[in-house]
Parts: C-alpha cells; sequence; structure tokens
C-alpha cells in the first residue's frame, strides 16, 4: 500500500496534504467541491529560512526585515505574502517558531537562530525592555473592542510625547473628540489608530 498524500480523518476540520509527496498534479483541487484547496509551488531554496509558520500546509514567511535606527524601512506587496506577520514578530506580539509549528523553540533557541546578525541584537533588547515598539491594527473595526471611552480619554492615556493637539489637528480628530470610540467611522477608526501610534514613546 503506498503513502497518503491526501489525509481526512472525522476529527480533522481541514484536510492534511503531504508536501513531500505533492505532486502538483492538480487533481486535489479540481476535485474539492468547496474550492478550498490551491497549490503553490515553490523553490526547493525556500525550505531554508523560515522565521515563522502558522501550520501544515499553511503560510511560511522567510526571513525578516531589519529595522536600523533613524531609517524608514517600507514592506510592500501583495495580500498573504508576510507583512503583517513580520511586524507582529517584530514588535515582540508574535513568537518566530522557525517553522516548528509543533515544537515551537525557546527565546535561546530563537536567539542562537539570529546570532551575528542585527536581529540577534534586536531581539534581545526587545526582550530586556530596552525597545519599544508600537503597531498600528490591520483590522481598525475590532479597536473598539479593545478601546472602550471618548476619543479624547483614549488620545491624552496614550500621549507620551504630548503632540496629541498637533496630531489630531493634523488628522482631522477635532471634530470627534467628544464621541465614543465605538462610534467612529471605518475612516475615523483609521485616522484615531494613526494618530495614538504617533503620539506614543517608541523605538520602532
Amino acid at each position: 500500500m503506498g503513502k497518503l498524500c491526501i489525509e481526512v480523518t472525522p476529527s480533522s476540520k481541514i484536510a492534511f496534504i503531504s508536501e513531500s509527496l505533492c505532486i502538483g498534479c492538480g487533481i486535489c483541487v479540481k476535485k474539492c467541491p468547496y474550492d478550498a484547496i490551491s497549490i503553490i509551488n515553490l523553490p526547493s531554496n525556500l525550505e531554508k529560512h523560515t522565521t515563522h509558520r502558522y501550520g501544515p500546509n499553511s503560510f511560511k514567511l522567510h526571513r525578516l526585515p531589519t529595522p536600523r535606527p533613524g531609517e524608514i524601512l517600507g514592506l510592500v506587496g501583495t495580500n498573504g505574502i508576510g507583512k503583517s506577520t513580520a511586524l507582529k514578530i517584530l514588535s515582540g506580539k508574535l513568537k518566530p517558531n522557525l517553522g516548528k509549528y509543533k515544537e515551537p523553540p525557546e527565546w535561546q533557541e530563537i536567539l542562537t537562530y539570529f546570532r551575528g546578525s542585527e536581529l540577534q541584537n534586536y531581539f534581545t533588547k526587545l526582550l530586556e525592555d530596552n525597545l519599544r515598539a508600537v503597531i498600528k491594527p490591520q483590522y481598525v473595526d475590532q479597536i473598539p473592542q479593545a478601546a472602550k471611552g471618548l476619543v479624547s480619554d483614549m488620545i491624552a492615556k496614550k500621549d507620551d510625547l504630548k503632540k496629541a493637539d498637533a496630531m489630531c489637528r493634523l488628522l482631522d480628530l477635532e471634530n470627534v473628540m467628544d464621541r465614543n470610540v465605538a462610534d467612529l467611522s471605518g475612516g475615523e477608526l483609521q485616522r484615531f489608530a494613526i494618530a495614538v501610534v504617533c503620539i506614543q514613546r517608541a523605538d520602532m
């Protein structure tokens, strides 16, 4: 009996596809009644330098951009290539698992992996609280669940740099200061989120 390339068990939420056995024939893509499978052939050299992976048959992030003091770093690309994942890792909100999603490594192993690179210093500072990173939420519609209260109160609470007035004027938020965060429109939430990030003291 041969090996199973596609396996589904009664307890499975999704099918498991063996990446080592798959030849990219596309039969499973055509046969799936829900159009839930897509096969992407990747170069073999992408087996190395995996920074993070969420699970089997799922997205892999290879390497990381390196933030440097006093420099602007831009991440540009299509949806689903790892921009948000990279930012979550660099801000300390997501621990990189180096592709070992079944047994995620401890920080010591992660630092050893990045040894000799600028990222080793970066993560060391992040772990020792010598570096503070602030990130704007990607999905602003979730902000009202975390930030409850008046816009003015939220802004005042985060105003480390005492630049709230100038930032709110620049982002045209002055007319919404007395409203609840939950009552803001999508565009207003975007500007509110940008303002909150810009008035905090942060290294990145």
